[in-house]
């Protein structure tokens, strides 16, 4: 039977809740793919609910030592939540875990994020050298030996089936999310109704940390896109860590700032072509710029070279009437996610109306080169934003005729 067959049957067989035959099926997989620790997990996860939880045990530890080995500590630390919770007495993976962050120093217990789906799961003493494709965690810098077990006791573990939601919008949280196995798809809520991806995160990644960090509701949904393991961090765990390690709260609110920047370009209209892992690194382009209320972010008829996004907080557009003595007209009130200052940009002329902050106000800038340099990327961009300053120019000659009639 082929690889790709026997991996049908076993999901079927999961599907079907016919645990025993899917057993015979990940152990055929594991057999034919021992460099497949994602099957491996399973195999494990089978063995537990079939009842055999020494064999299981006997997997998961071989597993969660291949990850450590190699600096996946994440994912480590999951497994050996699972294994704490089945037998607390075998504590032989955690032990490893302080020992080797004692032994390879701060780095090693910061460089996880992202494994390939297959390591040689068969063989726990993997080499130190090994070329696998890992980034680094900060949540964990600085931690080491006894801090890090320290750290490990404090998470949660709990997991959620593919589709299941892990929050809502407008929900309140007081817990941070750490990706120990799977994928997870951030959602927003479009003014239409309707819903976009703007993040989707894997092995390593955190989130939940906007509602966290402003102790406000969720302004998204976090969705499991496959069955995800998470390590739960709690306020109160949070701030005892942040105490002795201000740099954890550091990274965070760095995130937090990043991953906003991600869900306004995601409502934005401009941005909709844009893959959601290639807006991250365009948000890094945008420069923040704040206001208060009363400001004049542009003005009629002075030069501009940049275009803006809000991030956060309301502009007034108006024009002014050359016929009435220069009388300004409010055009529209814009808020998040809404842009401007795109004729500029597009036509080289001077600001054809001035935008003042109604209240207090973020906004994310973008120059002239930048903006051509998305657009060689991602023609649409332009030409979507070309639709919208047509569309504002009709707009604008409407508001004045009808102020004639």
């Amino acid at each position: 039977m082929s690889i790709e067959k026997l991996r049908n049957k076993a999901k079927r067989a999961l599907l079907d809740g016919k645990y025993s035959k899917a057993l015979e099926f990940f152990e055929g997989l594991h057999k034919a793919e021992p460099n497949d620790l994602r099957t491996y997990v399973k195999l494990a996860e089978l063995r537990e609910k079939t009842g055999d939880s020494v064999a299981a045990v006997y997997d998961y530890i071989k597993i969660a030592k291949a990850y450590a080995e190699q600096g996946f500590v994440v994912q480590a630390i999951a497994i050996n939540k699972i294994i704490l919770r089945i037998n607390p007495e075998q504590t032989e993976v955690q032990e490893r875990l302080q020992e080797l962050s004692s032994e390879r120093g701060d780095h090693w217990a910061v460089s996880t994020i992202k494994p390939q789906d297959q390591v040689r799961a068969d063989d726990v003493n993997l080499g130190k050298q090994a070329k696998l494709n890992v980034e680094r965690t900060p949540l964990l810098a600085d931690l080491s030996g006894d801090e890090l077990e320290a750290f490990m006791d404090s998470l949660t573990l709990k997991n959620f089936a593919a589709g299941e939601h892990i929050y809502d919008y407008g929900v309140e949280s007081d817990c941070l999310y750490l990706i120990g196995m799977g994928t997870v798809r951030l959602n927003i809520q479009l003014s239409s109704g309707g819903k976009r991806v703007f993040s989707r995160l894997f092995d390593g990644d955190f989130f939940g940390e906007h509602a966290f960090m402003s102790r406000t509701a969720h302004t998204d949904v976090a969705v499991a896109e496959t069955e995800v393991s998470l390590l739960i961090i709690d306020r109160e765990t949070f701030d005892v860590w942040v105490k002795k390690y201000a740099k954890i709260r550091e990274t965070v609110e760095s995130f937090y700032r990043q991953r906003v920047l991600g869900r306004v370009l995601a409502m934005t209209p401009v941005f909709e072509d844009v893959p959601a892992d290639a807006r991250m690194a365009l948000a890094r382009k945008f420069n923040i710029r704040s206001f208060v209320a009363g400001d004049i972010i542009v003005e009629e008829g002075a030069p501009g070279d940049s275009f803006f996004l809000i991030r956060s907080g309301h502009v007034e557009v108006s024009t002014s009437d050359i016929r009435n003595g220069d009388q300004q007209i409010a055009l529209s009130v814009m808020g998040e996610g809404a842009f401007f200052g795109e004729v500029a940009l597009l036509t080289d002329k001077p600001r054809t109306a001035t935008v003042v902050a109604k209240d207090a106000l973020e906004l994310m800038e973008l120059t002239r080169e930048d903006f051509n340099a998305i657009t060689l990327e991602y023609p649409s961009v332009r030409s979507i934003v070309e639709q919208y300053q047509k569309k504002r120019v009709q707009d604008t000659i409407k508001t004045l005729m009808q102020r004639d009639s």
